[in-house]
């Protein structure tokens, strides 16, 4: 684990100027997973002395007002994780409407994994992608890896960055002797999933199932305050609704290592359900999502930690 959280350092080679950096598509939505990455990603930036001057989410991006904050030394860092691709359009459009708008930037990908349903799809978006001459791309596995390779001639493989929360985050005191089912719902979910044989005692847990009313008023609150900025086109709100997420996020990441470190054992579809199982040295059974992202993933990076096994349905 301290090895992969060394890995992370690579990324630096690779940012011109560490004052002068900006971070996009940071995710304003209760996908912990992203959250992990995100708050991950924070703390690689703060610990190695990089400083990131404009942090901005795919709801409030406005590529005008990006500009003003653009010099010709910009790195321009767009967020890792597993929405490359035609499955989560709207990631996918904010990225190609960068590498459009900021031809002489360098453009850095962190670790993601991509997947297109639609050949053409993946073809318009490779023809955007090639016309830049400066994006480094990062690959959680070799599939996405051999992907990114159409759209950059710099790419490279690397772990998620929620492993920079290596001995980062809370434990529990006390265990329970049970295991923590935590499946996903969403469009990603394996059909095999159903028909493995697991005896689940009680009802499994997502993301979504953590969440708390208090939780989501915050949410609203954050969501309202990007609403008016649309017209008002303030900066400064746009950092306020950064910090305002940014702790938030912070304190969910924490909730969430202590209640799987509450649990002796994790059972999960989840990538980073298995990740954050991996952070705080708890034992995971992982299945995999509808893709092979998970299944990828851990041949890749997590096989060898010792504390993960992959179920199937053999």
């Amino acid at each position: 684990m301290l090895e992969l959280k060394s890995a992370l350092l690579k990324v630096l080679d690779f940012i011109e100027d560490k004052n002068d950096v900006v971070y996009l598509d940071y995710p304003l939505y209760y996908n912990i997973g992203d959250v992990l990455i995100f708050e991950g990603s924070i703390s690689f930036f703060e610990k190695n002395g990089v400083t990131i001057k404009k942090y901005l989410n795919v709801l409030n991006i406005d590529i005008c007002r990006l500009k003003k904050h653009i010099t010709d030394r910009t790195t321009i860092v767009c967020q890792g994780g597993g929405n490359f691709g035609d499955l989560y359009e709207i990631h996918q459009n904010m990225r190609e409407n960068i590498v459009k708008s900021f031809p002489n930037n360098r453009i850095i990908i962190l670790p993601q994994t991509a997947f297109f349903s639609d050949i053409k799809q993946q073809e318009k978006s490779q023809k955007i992608f090639l016309a830049h001459n400066d994006i480094i791309m990062f690959a959680r596995d070799i599939s996405t890896y051999d992907l990114f390779r159409k759209f950059s001639d710099k790419t490279f493989l690397m772990p998620d960055m929620a492993h920079q929360l290596y001995k980062e985050l809370s434990i529990s005191d006390s265990i329970i002797n049970e295991t923590l089912f935590f499946l996903r719902k969403d469009k990603e979910v394996n059909v095999s999933q159903n028909k493995l044989n697991i005896n689940i005692d009680g009802n499994s847990l997502d993301w979504e199932d953590l969440i708390t009313q208090q939780d989501k008023r915050i949410y609203k609150r954050i969501k309202k305050v990007i609403r008016w900025n649309r017209f008002l086109g303030i900066g400064v709100l746009d950092d306020f609704v950064f910090r305002m997420w940014h702790r938030h996020s912070f304190i969910l990441v924490n909730k969430f290592a202590l209640k799987f470190s509450s649990y002796e054992k994790i059972l999960t579809s989840r990538l980073h359900g298995h990740i954050l199982a991996c952070l705080i040295d708890k034992n995971s059974n992982i299945i995999d999502n509808s893709y092979g992202k998970n299944k990828a993933y851990y041949h890749l990076w997590t096989k060898d930690t010792g504390m993960a096994s992959l179920l199937s349905e053999d």
